[in-house]
């Protein structure tokens, strides 16, 4: 029985910290793969910035993120893992890693936390957080 595991994927250490964890894992966990990248659309809002150029930032914002997923895929796809990949846009990225989970079905959610402080995390929140205390499913944190 493979195990159905949704990936959230950017570009930090974090996130190729959780890629590593899973290729190593994969014998036990047998999984199967779904990577996740979301573009916070709201982030990517500047004002007096012609609309011209903000459509440029959002256009470049999906083609970075069409890489980080590309990147990922590569190692999942040597590794021998089955996958598929999701772009999403979004304003907050814990609620679409939730909603993404639901959607999916999947079985689990495995990220790994930035490395943030923890006092950033108390005042300003995180997405390991938020999707701790909001996914429908299990979540295993990789440190």
């Amino acid at each position: 029985m493979t195990l159905r595991i949704l990936v959230p994927v950017d570009d930090t250490l974090a996130s190729f910290r959780t890629q590593q964890y899973l290729i190593r894992m994969k014998e036990s966990l047998r999984p199967t793969v779904t990577l996740l990248t979301v573009i916070s659309m709201s982030n990517l809002a500047y004002r007096c910035i012609p609309d011209f150029q903000q459509e440029m930032i959002r256009d470049n914002a999906l083609k970075m993120g069409k890489l980080t997923l590309e990147r990922h895929a590569e190692e999942y796809a040597a590794a021998g893992i089955l996958f598929d990949t999701i772009l999403e846009k979004g304003d907050d990225p814990g609620a679409v890693i939730c909603a993404v989970a639901r959607r999916q079905g999947v079985e689990m959610i495995c990220l790994s936390p930035s490395n943030s402080s923890e006092m950033s995390d108390l005042v300003f929140g995180s997405v390991a957080n938020y999707v701790t205390h909001h996914a429908p499913c299990p979540v295993l944190l990789v440190r």
